[in-house]
């Protein structure tokens, strides 16, 4: 073959392997899946997304709730508002579960989850947030309030990395993000934590139409 048919093929080689790249490069990126890692044994999930040991944990937490004369149950998918907002989650997931997330909180390379709760009986359907910490058994520690009295059927629970967000509405922008404090042995706002160690100058001013931060 002479040198002229062989830069030909050379160039035709190259303009192919180009545009391969130019497709996965264009390609969209999914968003990435709501639980994080490390990933539970998913066998035997309810339909709200809970694993056994999961399951187990709420209902001791409700045992516990109906000694101390607190009547609740745990927030199922069903108990969320019928809205474009969770209509897209669900396409975008697919297993998608408002209230109910699991993820490491605390940093000690074990799963937690969280769990928001409904008031039996209750027209208002108040919702309280709680978390459960993961032990090196695979069991479970006593529930943590997070949030309690909340407005949350149009909303849910999600979490980035070592936050916990809770959304009230999903058609609206305000997010709260708890972050476990170890020294305090609790759930401290995020984001009013960043506020206070920002520099003076670097500190928004509250405008009039800001809504209060209900804080346990």
């Amino acid at each position: 073959m002479s040198a002229r048919p062989r830069q030909v093929v050379f160039a035709l080689v190259g303009a192919a392997a180009i545009a391969a790249a130019a497709v996965v490069l264009t390609r969209r990126v999914p968003r990435p899946a709501r639980a994080a890692q490390p990933v539970p044994d998913t066998r035997g999930l309810d339909a709200s997304g809970r694993t056994k040991g999961e399951k187990l944990a709420i209902e001791e937490a409700l045992a516990a709730f109906r000694k101390s004369g607190l009547l609740l149950r745990a927030a199922e998918d069903g108990d969320a508002a019928d809205s474009d907002e969770h209509r897209d989650l669900e396409e975008v997931y697919g297993s998608y579960h408002p209230f109910f997330v699991r993820g490491d909180l605390d940093g000690d390379g074990r799963l937690d989850f969280a769990q928001a709760f409904v008031d039996k009986g209750s027209s208002s359907a108040w919702f309280h947030v709680a978390v459960f910490f993961g032990n090196a058994d695979g069991t479970f520690q006593k529930p943590l309030w997070v949030e309690r009295a909340i407005s949350l059927s149009a909303g849910d629970l999600s979490m980035e990395r070592s936050l916990l967000i809770v959304t009230p509405d999903l058609a609206l922008d305000p997010t709260r993000r708890w972050r476990w404090e170890t020294a305090e042995k609790r759930f401290v706002d995020a984001d009013d934590v960043s506020r206070r160690d920002a520099p003076d100058d670097h500190v928004p001013e509250e405008t009039p139409d800001q809504k209060p931060r209900a804080r346990v």
